[in-house]
């Protein structure tokens, strides 16, 4: 008996979970939370620059737009002098999918070694889906 009841939860959780997971992912409605992921690595040009770093952004606005603005700030011993540029805006597909957005920051003074990327994502008419994320990131040559 204590087998069937077994089998019976087991076949429940089995039908439930996959229906559960499917109502947890985000589905593009006002409600819909943002999201920054700031990638590990960036790469500079040789002289130091031009700095590209990468995003995945996921948002929602009535409008399907939004803007992304990067900072990078890196500091001794990875340069000689501290030095911190930023780009932007740059515009952003807010349709509640995630989307990889590539920022170029132009600026003199970058070096190979850790560095700190903020990126700040701001949408027209949803003030629950401006977010800013912070991250110790690694600027590689290329």
């Amino acid at each position: 008996m204590k087998r069937i009841r077994l089998l019976v939860l087991l076949g429940a959780i089995t039908v439930a979970l996959p229906l559960g997971l499917a109502t947890a992912k985000a589905t593009g409605t006002t409600g819909s939370t943002s999201t920054v992921y700031i990638q590990d690595k960036a790469d500079y040009d040789f002289i130091g620059t031009n700095l590209d770093v990468g995003l995945y952004v996921t948002c929602w606005d009535s409008t399907k737009r939004g803007t992304v603005t990067v900072t990078v700030d890196q500091y001794p011993p990875a340069t000689p002098y501290p030095f911190g540029a930023g780009s932007g805006p740059q515009a952003v597909v807010c349709d509640g999918r995630s989307h990889s957005v590539a920022v170029t920051i132009v600026g003199a003074g970058y070096d190979a070694g850790p560095a700190k990327a903020t990126a700040v994502l701001t949408t027209p008419t949803n003030s629950k889906g401006n977010k800013t994320v912070s991250k110790w990131i690694t600027i590689v040559a290329v």
